[in-house]
């Protein structure tokens, strides 16, 4: 169906990409079979989403976990299932068919009594309870769904059923059984309780906890009280009292379980007691896998199709075989136990067989809804792939013109850009030439300033000149006068005259080479101050042209 459902999808007109929303098929028919459910039209991605990727990534890595250990492999499991499942189903053809031949090779009884070929052939119907639990074991190894409850609780009962029959071989004594038989028994034992064993660690997610297991016991007998419907309450009645028969065959008095078997007491007998007790242990887990899929309304799925077709036919079998022993044989005459064993036998027959039918009406009434649905799915489909096509052109033609509108928008924003560089490279210029001719100007007035300095260097040079002269003159005056007065200090007088005319000479000097130097010291200091003030004008107008285009590359305008 699924695949039904993808070529359609393939086959309608582009666009690929489907409306989402709805479901196609329900979940059970995706993956394992029919679950009832009325659905709507699917939608189907085309495009894989991040968290699908990611699902599968996480599948990936779980199964690569899983396929590392023992029989981890789901191809290692369904042969290692279908060689149980072989195996179960040749030992109960041999004791429902080969009955005496099979008896006597067992038990090495040439004549044996007629009552226990009886009990040999009710042990061959109980061994189809792990023949059937392997095969549906099997079927779900091909899926790898046995991390399902229905599995686990079925994988655990092999396991214990392997062990305890291990165990019950080991307790029997060398002169009941033939010994090439016994080391058959324990090799079918041994491997049935290692495989199961082993996958159900594997897939159990704990391992073999013993305190896990103990309260999953525990939590399976509360649920027992708790049946959601009939049907499951039923089934949980069955499953109950299937127990505590397996429980009296396993560890109650043989001379109680013999009035149940309708057999007497010996070593045989108690050996298929046993026997018998561990395969209903088996069905009283299998009918409680059953009792929860009523709860969850899921009897159509194939495994619980098979296990009450495989239990009806357990059922059916004891009860031919304890009708035979009765009235056939004539080997006990009819009790209270027999009467209420073959009534219980009974209602087993017609509650499995009538679960089986109805799953198979129920599937065709489900069928049948799947297809209109998958009809109305498709036609819902066609309209919708026509509306998406539709809505894509229309997408399209706005997508072109938004495109038109984008350029348009961008060319104008181009110019827009280019006009704002260009006024910014103006303003970059105008404050060049603002700059410069501010650096020019205190130039120039630097140069005033220094010329002025100048011109008052002069000044006071001429100034001190002046003054030194008057000095001299003054000093002249004063030897001439007092040259009368004192000869002898004229000339005294005189030198010292000589002596301040040629000092007042050299302050006079070095007072204008100072004014000079101090005149150029100015002038030079104007003209660098000058020449800084020009270099960072042009700097900053450098810059600021820089930053124009940066910010014109930066709007996408260059």
């Amino acid at each position: 169906m699924a695949h039904m459902l993808s070529l359609t999808a393939s086959s309608v007109s582009r666009p690929t990409t489907i409306v989402r929303g709805t479901r196609l098929c329900p979940a059970g028919l995706r993956s394992r079979g029919l679950n009832g459910q009325v659905f709507a039209p699917a939608v189907k991605h085309t495009r894989r989403t991040p968290s699908a990727q990611v699902v599968r990534a996480s599948r990936e890595g779980e199964l690569q976990e899983k396929a590392e250990g023992f029989l981890a492999h789901e191809g290692q499991q369904k042969t290692a299932y279908s060689l149980l499942t072989a195996a179960w189903a040749a030992v109960a053809i041999a004791k429902l068919f080969f009955t005496q031949q099979f008896f006597s090779y067992v038990f090495d009884i040439t004549h044996p009594h007629v009552g226990l070929l009886g009990l040999q052939r009710l042990a061959g119907f109980s061994s189809l309870a792990p023949a059937v639990a392997a095969y549906t074991l099997a079927k779900a190894a091909s899926g790898d769904r046995l991390d399902s409850h229905t599995y686990l609780r079925q994988n655990l009962g092999l396991a214990i059923a392997g062990t305890v029959t291990l165990f019950y071989l080991w307790q029997t004594p060398a002169t009941v059984l033939n010994a090439g038989f016994q080391k058959l028994a324990a090799g079918l034992a041994t491997a049935t309780a290692v495989i199961a064993g082993a996958v159900y660690t594997q897939t159990s997610g704990f391992g073999f906890n013993l305190t896990k297991i103990s309260k999953g016991f525990y939590s399976s007998v509360m649920a027992l009280l708790s049946p959601d419907n009939s049907n499951a309450a039923v089934y949980s009645f069955i499953s109950a009292a299937l127990g505590i028969y397996s429980a009296v065959l396993l560890f109650g008095p043989h001379e109680l379980a013999s009035q149940w078997l309708t057999v007497g007491s010996g070593g045989v007998s108690l050996y298929l007691q046993r026997e018998i007790g561990l395969s209903t242990f088996l069905a009283a887990v299998q009918t409680y896998c059953l009792k929860d899929a009523a709860d969850r309304k899921r009897l159509g799925r194939s495994t619980f199709k098979n296990l009450n077709l495989g239990l009806a036919t357990i059922a059916a079998g004891n009860a031919s075989a304890l009708w035979w022993a009765v009235n056939t044989a004539k080997m006990v005459d009819w009790t209270t136990q027999s009467k209420f064993r073959l009534a219980f036998l009974a209602i087993q027959v017609v509650t499995y067989a009538y679960n089986w039918i109805e799953s198979d009406r129920d599937e065709d009434e489900q069928i049948n809804k799947i297809e209109s649905a998958f009809d109305n799915a498709t036609d819902s489909l066609r309209d919708v792939a026509k509306k998406g096509e539709r809505r894509a052109k229309e997408l399209w033609e706005q997508g072109e013109d938004k495109l038109d509108e984008a350029k348009h928008k961008g060319k104008k924003y181009a110019n827009k850009a280019e006009d704002e560089a260009e006024d910014i490279g103006d303003k970059a210029k105008d404050k060049f030439d603002e700059a410069k001719h501010k650096g020019q100007k205190y130039a120039d007035k630097a140069e005033d300033e220094a010329e002025d300095i100048g011109d008052k260097a002069k000044d006071k040079f001429g100034e001190a000149k002046h003054k030194g002269q008057k000095y001299a003159d003054k000093a002249g005056d004063e030897a001439e006068d007092l040259g009368d007065k004192a000869k002898g200090k004229a000339e005294e007088v005189g030198d010292k005259g000589k002596k301040y005319a040629n000092k007042a000479q050299d302050e006079a000097e070095d007072f204008g080479d100072e004014a000079e130097s101090k005149t150029k010291k100015y002038a030079n200091k104007a003209e660098n101050e000058a020449d800084k003030f020009a270099d960072k004008a042009e700097r900053e107008a450098k810059d600021t042209g820089k930053e124009a285009k940066g910010q014109a590359r930066r709007r996408g305008f260059l």
